[in-house]
């Protein structure tokens, strides 16, 4: 008869054993500018914007450049 391994021998597994990366994070919402809520409610859907420093995206009904919270125009 032929001879056979144990079945308890462990063959290593040909990877990496780190843990895998966390999905990121969802972005933040920032919410309106100033200007936007001062307009009330509008029928027109405001645009979204993303702020690198926040990471997260605020929302205006104008054509607005700088983020409501940090003021950055990214």
């Amino acid at each position: 008869m032929t001879e056979q391994p144990d079945k308890s021998v462990i063959l290593p597994f040909p990877g990496p054993r780190t843990r895998p990366a966390k999905a990121p994070a969802p972005p933040r919402n920032l919410g309106l500018t100033p200007l936007s809520k001062a307009l009330g409610p509008v029928a027109l859907s405001p645009k979204g914007h993303w702020c690198d420093r926040c990471e997260g995206i605020w929302y205006s009904h104008f054509g607005e450049a700088r983020c409501p919270v940090c003021g950055s125009k990214s």
